[in-house]
C-alpha cells in the first residue's frame, strides 16, 4: 500500500511537472498574436475611426445608449474591438469622461473574459434559426452581475432567412437590460428590416499613417528597430487593415531580428519596394523600355514574385490615372500612400498622357494573367513594357501580337495567318463587283480606307444587299481569305432594319461564320460596301440550293468552288492527298 501512494504521488509530480512544461513552452514559442496583444481597451487607446470612437463616447457619457448597433465596414478595421470597448464602457460603475475606469469589478470581470453578461456570437458557426431561438430564450433572463447584457454577433450577414426573422422580433421589443452589437463585413447582405432597427457605424480603411503610428507603438512595446521604409512597406500591404499589419509585424518580429530592415519585409512579402514601382512607371511614362525591362529582369533575378509585383504595378498606374483625372480623387487610396510619396506621384501623373496612363493599364492587365503560364514568367510583363513604350503602324494586331505583312503572289498563303481588322475598323473598297481583286503583290493595306459613317439617312433593302453580295465576296479577302469560301455557301434571305440574315445549307459554315472575329469583320467589310452599319446574323436552313455566279469572283482555276469539298480544303488550308 505504501509503495502504491508513492507510486501515486510520483505520478502527480510527474504531472504537474508536464503541466509546468507546457505552459512553460507556450509562454515562450507560442506567444499571443500581437492583434490581440495590443488590442485596445478603451476609446482613448484607439488609433483612426476618430468619428465613431467620438460618437459613441459621447453617447455614454450622456446616457443615451441605443438598444442596438450595428458595425458594417471591411475586415480588421476595429469592428469587433470596438464592440467590445463599447460593452464594457456602458457596464462601468465609475465612468470617467466617457471612459471606462479600468479598476472596478465590471471592468475587470470583462478584461478577463469571464463574465456571463457579455456574450460573443460568431454568425458564421450559428447560422440557423435554432441558434437565435436559444438566444432569444436567454434574452428574458435576469442579468448576472453587470447592469447590461450585450450580445456582440460578429459576421451577421451568415444568418439564415429564418435565423434574421427569429432575430428581428427580439430587436423589436429588446428588454432593457439588454444591447445588441452587430458587426458585418458585407453589409448588403443585411436585411433593410435588421438594419432600419440598428444605429448604423460605417468603419473605413485606416489611413496608413494610423497604421504606421501603431505599429511604431507594438515595434517600441516589443523591443525591436524597424525601418520607416519596411513600416511604410507593412502598412501599404494592409490595405487599410489594422489587423493584416499588425499579423505581417507579428510575423516578421518572429525572425528573432531586433533590428527589421526594408529588405526582411521584401524578403517576406514578396514584392518589391514602392519606390521600385515607381521608378518602372517613371520609365514607362519617359518611353524608357530598356531601363524598365532591367528593373523587371532584376527583381525575377532576385526572386520577387513577379505576379505580387505587377499587381502593384497596377494599382500604381490606377492611381496616378486618377490623380491626373482629379487630384482630389487621391482620397480613394489615401489609407495606401504615404503623404511624401503622394507628392511625387502628384508630379508624375502631370507628366503622363492619360492616354498612355489607360493603355499601359490595359496592357499590364492583360500582362497578369500570363505570368504564371508563361515559360518565361518575365516575358509577359516585357512585351506590356514594349507595347506601353512603343508606337507601332496601325496594321499590327495586338491580340496576336504579328504585324500585317506584304501578300505573297498566291493569295491564299494568308489564309493560314487570320488577321484582325484595325482598331480604327479600316475596311477594303472596291467601286464595282466586276473589278478584279487587288494585285497580288500589293499589300492588303494599300486599298484600304477609313470606314466612318457619315451619319447620313441612307436606307436600304434585301434587293440592295443581294447586288452588293459578290462584291462582298471580293472585299473580303484581303483580310481573311477563308472567309471568301464561307460566304461563297451563303445567302442573304432577310433584313430587318439594319440586321441582315445570312442562311447556308452546312452548319460546319453557320459555325465557323458565327465566330466573333468572323462575324465582326463580314460586318465591318459589308457596311462599308452599303454605306451603313449593319449586323449580321447567320442560320443554318439544309433545303437552300446556293446559287454559284457564272463568273468566279477569284483568279483560282474555274469550278473550283462547285463542290462542298473544295471549300472545305480553302478553308482548312488542306489539299487532296492521291
Amino acid at each position: 500500500m505504501t509503495q502504491l501512494i508513492k507510486n501515486v504521488i510520483i505520478l502527480v509530480t510527474r504531472g504537474s511537472l508536464l503541466i509546468f512544461y507546457s505552459k512553460l513552452f507556450h509562454y515562450f514559442f507560442m506567444s499571443e498574436t500581437l492583434y490581440r496583444k495590443y488590442r485596445p481597451k478603451n476609446f482613448a487607446e484607439v488609433i483612426g475611426q476618430a468619428h465613431i470612437v467620438r460618437t459613441l463616447s459621447n453617447s455614454v457619457k450622456n446616457g443615451r445608449i441605443g438598444q442596438a448597433y450595428l458595425f458594417t465596414g471591411p475586415r480588421g478595421t476595429g469592428k469587433t474591438s470596438i464592440a467590445r470597448i463599447l460593452a464594457k464602457t456602458i457596464n462601468c460603475e465609475k465612468l470617467e469622461d466617457g471612459q471606462p475606469c479600468e479598476k472596478c469589478a465590471a471592468c475587470e470581470v470583462i478584461d478577463s473574459k469571464k463574465s456571463l453578461d457579455i456574450i460573443e456570437i460568431d454568425a458564421a458557426s450559428n447560422t440557423g434559426v435554432d441558434n437565435i431561438r436559444e438566444l432569444r430564450e436567454t434574452v428574458a433572463l435576469a442579468n448576472a452581475s453587470l447592469k447590461y447584457k450585450v450580445y456582440i454577433i460578429d459576421e451577421v450577414h451568415m444568418l439564415s432567412t429564418g435565423a434574421f426573422n427569429a432575430l428581428l422580433k427580439t430587436l423589436e421589443e429588446p428588454p432593457a437590460h439588454v444591447v445588441f452589437i452587430l458587426a458585418t463585413t458585407e453589409i448588403h447582405k443585411v436585411p433593410e428590416t435588421i438594419m432600419s432597427r440598428c444605429q448604423r457605424f460605417d468603419f473605413e480603411r485606416l489611413p496608413i499613417q494610423n497604421i504606421i503610428q501603431k505599429m511604431e507603438l507594438i515595434a517600441k512595446a516589443e523591443k525591436v528597430t524597424v525601418e520607416k521604409e519596411a513600416l511604410e512597406m507593412i502598412a501599404m500591404s494592409a490595405e487599410g487593415g489594422m489587423r493584416d499589419a499588425e499579423s505581417l509585424l507579428g510575423q516578421i518580429i518572429s525572425l528573432e531580428d531586433k533590428n527589421i530592415t526594408v529588405a526582411e519585409v521584401e524578403e517576406l512579402l514578396g514584392t518589391a519596394d514602392r519606390k521600385m514601382v515607381a521608378e518602372i512607371v517613371s520609365a514607362l511614362i519617359k518611353k524608357d523600355s530598356t531601363a524598365a525591362i532591367s528593373q523587371i529582369n532584376q527583381l525575377f533575378e532576385n526572386g520577387f514574385d513577379l505576379q505580387v509585383f505587377n499587381k502593384a504595378l497596377i494599382n500604381y498606374l490606377r492611381q496616378l490615372m486618377l490623380l491626373k483625372i482629379n487630384p482630389d480623387l487621391q482620397k480613394h487610396f489615401s489609407f495606401e500612400v504615404p503623404e511624401e510619396q503622394l507628392k511625387g506621384m502628384l508630379t508624375l501623373a502631370a507628366s503622363a498622357e492619360l492616354s498612355a496612363l489607360l493603355d499601359a493599364i490595359n496592357f499590364f492587365l492583360e500582362a497578369q494573367g500570363k505570368i504564371a503560364a508563361s515559360v518565361l514568367p518575365q516575358l509577359p510583363l516585357e512585351i506590356a513594357v514594349i507595347k506601353a513604350t512603343h508606337t507601332f503602324p496601325k496594321d499590327v494586331n495586338y491580340e496576336s501580337g504579328i504585324m500585317n505583312q506584304k501578300q505573297d503572289a498566291n493569295p491564299s498563303a494568308s489564309s493560314s495567318v487570320p488577321l484582325d481588322l484595325p482598331a480604327t475598323g479600316s475596311i477594303p473598297l472596291v467601286d464595282n463587283s466586276t473589278e478584279p481583286a487587288p494585285a497580288a503583290n500589293e499589300s492588303a493595306s494599300a486599298s484600304i480606307e477609313e470606314y466612318n459613317p457619315t451619319g447620313e439617312n441612307i436606307t436600304i433593302d434585301l434587293g440592295d444587299v443581294k447586288s452588293n453580295w459578290p462584291r462582298l465576296l471580293i472585299d473580303i479577302r484581303p483580310f481573311n481569305h477563308s472567309l471568301g469560301a464561307l460566304l461563297s455557301n451563303c445567302q442573304p434571305i432577310k433584313l430587318t432594319g439594319t440586321d441582315i440574315t445570312l442562311a447556308t445549307p452546312y452548319d460546319f459554315y453557320r459555325e465557323r461564320l458565327a465566330e466573333h472575329k468572323n462575324k465582326l469583320t463580314v460586318e465591318k467589310v459589308f457596311s462599308t460596301i452599303l454605306k451603313v452599319p449593319i449586323h449580321i446574323n447567320i442560320v443554318q436552313d439544309k433545303t437552300l440550293v446556293i446559287k454559284k455566279p457564272d463568273a468566279a469572283p477569284t483568279a483560282e482555276k474555274s469550278g473550283e468552288q462547285d463542290s462542298l469539298l473544295d471549300s472545305a480544303l480553302q478553308i482548312m488550308g488542306g489539299k487532296v492527298v492521291e
